[in-house]
This record gives structure tokens, C-alpha cells and sequence, in this order.
């Protein structure tokens, strides 16, 4: 008499069974590691599959199983575009049609349109630079838009600031003063200066403040394209002369005066001589100096950085002249 099956055994027939039921669902292959071993299968069960035995049985192929998908899938016109990639390169924008047309007619221009068309649309309520907090009026420009002889200076002071016209004050009277000597007067020249803003208790330009700024100056020179500029003040020739990338209050006016250079326009490459001499407010501080110290001997030496400015001022205009 057969033993009774364990309880393991019993549970291996299960599961055997279980095994050959899930072989009749299509799509559904399960790769076993073996043959049941014949000692879990029952003397009936054997009975049972011994026809079966007698065959060689081919090994089922290896597959992997599938899975049964967990959501519907979406139809291709679904789902979301993928972001675009992003490139290197971008296209060239467009040609501003408008900006080549203006560009075009002022050309034609003449320079005081050209000038007041650079004040009203250009530099405007200009905030460019912290200046535009503390300034009490732009200081732009004022004279002969068709100069030939043009006053380059560092910035507005204090009387310039508050009428926004530039050499007003002590300073602009001693300019005035040598513009007689010469024979000159404002209404020949042009009179400009570096910043456009007073800076604070008149101290020197910042040189962001220059950087900021003197694309303006750029533009005002080539509206009127004079035949030589003078500078008042290394600042002013520093400017003017591009200084090879330096610091305008590390140059000294041994440096610049007493020789001709020459003034590059950044954008149209206008060439025009330039003349490098003392500023006015310099003269009167050694003025002040001499007056101070009541040194009698110091008011010759006054007259004489007086007569050295004069003398490169006629240097600057037999430059007009010969031009």
C-alpha cells in the first residue's frame, strides 16, 4: 500500500498543475529550470504522463516573459511635441529696413540737425551712469555746429550745472579770455566737454563715468567734423587719444602736451589733429596759489603757463588755417 503523499508533495502537484494550466493562455510562456522530479509526482500522475514520456520532448525556446501593458497607449498625434534643440547658432537678424533708411537720410543731414537729433533722441534724460542722480542739468554743447576749431574740456562744474551750458563760470571766462586773444569768440567754435554730467564736488571723471559717456562726445565730433580739436586738461586728451588703454589720472601733461597727435572717430575713422594744453580751472588755481602765498615772483610763472596755452592755441588754429 502506497504511502500517504506529505503535505509538500501535495502542494508540488498544486503547483505543477498550476504550471500547465497558465501554458494554455497564448502569449504567456514560462521557461522552467527542469523536469518535475518523479518523486513529488504521484503513481497515478505517472500512469497519467507515461504516454507522453515515451516521446522525446523538444525543449520550449527560451523566452522572455511579457508583460501585460498597464495602460491604454496613447496615439501617436497624443502626445507632446519634445522641446526644440537647442543650437549653436543663431540667424542673423533680420535687417532693420527703418534704422538703414534713417541711417541713410541723416547722412544728408546737415550738423546742427544732426546735433540736436544726437541731444533730443540720443542722450535725452540720460541714465546711464550714477551722475544722472546728482546732476542738476546735461551740460551737451554749445557754439558753431560748422566749427572748424573745436574746445574739448573734462566735465561740467558747479555754474555749468546749473544752467547746462558748458565754460560758463571762472573757468569758461579765462577760455573766453584767450578766444579774444586769438581773435576768436564762441560763436566760431565749438565747445564740448568729456562728461555730460557734473560729478560730484567736482571731482575728477571716473573711468566708467568716461567709458559711459563719451560715445557721445564720438558722435558730437562726427556731426561737425572739425579741422582740429583742442583739449583742455589730460583727461580731455586722454579721451581724445584713446591714452592705449590707461588710466587718464596716471598721465602726466609732459606727457601729452607740446606735440601733435591725431584723433581717431571710432566709427566713421574721421582723422583730426589734435592739440593737448592746460585747462583753464588749472591756470586759475595756480592763481590762487600764487595769490595766497603772496609770492610776487609766482605771478610770472603764472603768465607764463598762460602764455603756454596761448601758444598752443595758435598752434591749433595755423592748423585751421593751413588745412
Amino acid at each position: 500500500m502506497a504511502a500517504e503523499p506529505s503535505e509538500v508533495q501535495q502542494l508540488a502537484r498544486a503547483f505543477a498543475r498550476h504550471l500547465e494550466h497558465l501554458r494554455e493562455f497564448a502569449g504567456v510562456h514560462y521557461v522552467g529550470a527542469g523536469p518535475m522530479p518523479r518523486s513529488l509526482v504521484s503513481p497515478d500522475e505517472r500512469a497519467e504522463a507515461a504516454p507522453a514520456e515515451a516521446a522525446p520532448v523538444q525543449p520550449e525556446p527560451l523566452v522572455a516573459p511579457t508583460r501585460e501593458p498597464t495602460a491604454s497607449p496613447v496615439a501617436p498625434s497624443t502626445l507632446p511635441n519634445p522641446p526644440p534643440r537647442q543650437s549653436t547658432y543663431s540667424e542673423p537678424p533680420p535687417p532693420d529696413h527703418r534704422q538703414s533708411a534713417l541711417h541713410n537720410q541723416a547722412e544728408q543731414w546737415t550738423a546742427t540737425t544732426k546735433l540736436a537729433y544726437l541731444r533730443e533722441r540720443n542722450v535725452g534724460d540720460c541714465q546711464r551712469c550714477p551722475l544722472a542722480r546728482t546732476r542738476t542739468k546735461i551740460v551737451f554743447g554749445v557754439g558753431n555746429p560748422d566749427a572748424a576749431l573745436m574746445f574739448v574740456g573734462e566735465a561740467p562744474g558747479g555754474d555749468e550745472d546749473r544752467i547746462g551750458e558748458p565754460f560758463v563760470g571762472a573757468a569758461g571766462k579765462r577760455l573766453d579770455q584767450w578766444l579774444r586773444t586769438l581773435g576768436l569768440d564762441r560763436q566760431q567754435v565749438y565747445i564740448a566737454n568729456v562728461l555730460k554730467c557734473r560729478p560730484p564736488g567736482n571731482r575728477d571723471p571716473h573711468p566708467q563715468e568716461i567709458d559711459r559717456c563719451s560715445p557721445f562726445l564720438h558722435a558730437q565730433i562726427r556731426a561737425i567734423q572739425p579741422q582740429v580739436l583742442v583739449a583742455l586738461g589730460r583727461f580731455a586728451g586722454a579721451a581724445l587719444l584713446g591714452a592705449a588703454g590707461r588710466d587718464a589720472s596716471e598721465l602726466k601733461m609732459y606727457e601729452m602736451r607740446g606735440k601733435l597727435h591725431e584723433y581717431l572717430e571710432p566709427k566713421s575713422g574721421l582723422r583730426v589733429p589734435v592739440v593737448v594744453t592746460y585747462h583753464p580751472s588749472y591756470v586759475l588755481r595756480r592763481d590762487q596759489e600764487a595769490a595766497a602765498k603772496a609770492e610776487p615772483e609766482r605771478g610770472g610763472a603764472i603768465k607764463s603757463e598762460d602764455e603756454k596755452v596761448l601758444a598752443d592755441l595758435r598752434r591749433a588754429l595755423s592748423l585751421v588755417q593751413h588745412t
